[in-house]
């Protein structure tokens, strides 16, 4: 009886384990800084393709213009749009914060953001995220932007894990730039390591919510660090239980038709915006995993700057 028992417990621990999906979701794509260093092409991708796994990348055009490489650029562009896993989205032409910015200037940006795209795949992008994910100031400045985006039938994406990529790729270039090759596996190390634990905190998280396992969409760019090390996490996901899913299969949970209680301009996860209650939302966001360590070493290196 008792092995039976044991058997039923593993059996259920190993449904729940399977239940664990994620959409893998890359912003300021195309990096064209990397663009020369790398022979002109996306090492990034070429692992995610080498892997099989089904990403949506949210385009800056203006990135094309960031370097004197324009039509090498341009090629680069469009092998990420050719591939047979990646999914059109539009980031801004020039990612600029909503917040910072008028209705009409911030709409303009959204359409010359598009122009590329549309003629590399024939269509315009479904999809589109916000830089900073910042949609405003206030609960007008949400509502006016999103009736433009429904009007020109973008589906808004929002995210509910994240882990600060875009500040370890700081200390990471830094590393690198100074030669020190040890201390830069360390920080990568350590970047993985800490995406681990947001979200094993996310997903404890969302079990208390919602009883369930949630299909779970991860924010993360187009950076040298990713690049580095970004097979090393999908592994570490992978062995972890996470099958991995198109953005449009994450955006079929029903979660992601919750109504969102937050109107400010800060850019945290959509499972904090879901929660009513302003009090309960900033004790959960005070229980994320802290990594101590690199918030001292990326605060001195922004003090230096």
């Amino acid at each position: 009886m008792r092995l039976f028992i044991f058997l039923m417990i593993l059996t259920f621990q190993t449904c729940i384990a399977q239940q664990k999906q994620v959409s893998i979701t890359i912003d300021d794509v195309p990096n064209t800084l990397l663009y020369k260093e790398d022979s002109f092409k996306s090492k990034l991708l070429d692992q995610l393709d080498a892997m099989n796994i089904p990403v949506a990348i949210f385009i800056n055009e203006k990135n094309i213009y960031k370097t004197e490489f324009q039509d090498k650029n341009l090629e680069g562009l469009t092998r990420w749009l050719k591939n047979k896993n990646v999914i059109a989205g539009n980031h801004s032409y020039s990612h600029i914060n909503y917040a910072d910015t008028t209705l009409k200037g911030f709409q303009q940006d959204i359409l010359k953001g598009e122009t590329l795209t549309t003629r590399i795949i024939h269509q315009r992008p479904r999809y589109f995220r916000f830089p900073y994910n910042s949609l405003g100031d206030d609960s007008i400045e949400h509502a006016d932007i999103r009736q433009f985006l429904k009007d020109q039938g973008y589906i808004q994406t929002p995210f509910t894990v994240e882990s600060e990529d875009w500040a370890y790729n700081s200390l990471y270039e830094n590393a690198l730039k100074n030669h020190d090759n040890d201390k830069a596996r360390q920080i990568g190390e350590q970047y993985v390591t800490h995406t681990l634990e947001m979200f094993q905190y996310f997903e404890t998280l969302t079990q208390q919510l919602y009883g369930r396992a949630i299909r779970h969409i991860y924010l993360c760019h187009d950076n040298r660090l990713n690049t580095d090390f970004m097979e090393k996490l999908l592994n570490e996901l992978r062995a972890s239980g996470y099958s991995f899913i198109t953005l449009k299969e994450a955006l079929e949970d029903t979660v992601y038709q919750s109504n969102e209680y937050y109107f400010g301009r800060y850019g945290f996860s959509w499972i904090y915006r879901w929660q009513q209650n302003d009090e309960k939302r900033r004790q959960m966001m005070r229980r994320e995993p802290v990594d101590e360590d690199f918030r001292e070493a990326y605060d001195q290196l922004a003090n230096k700057k």
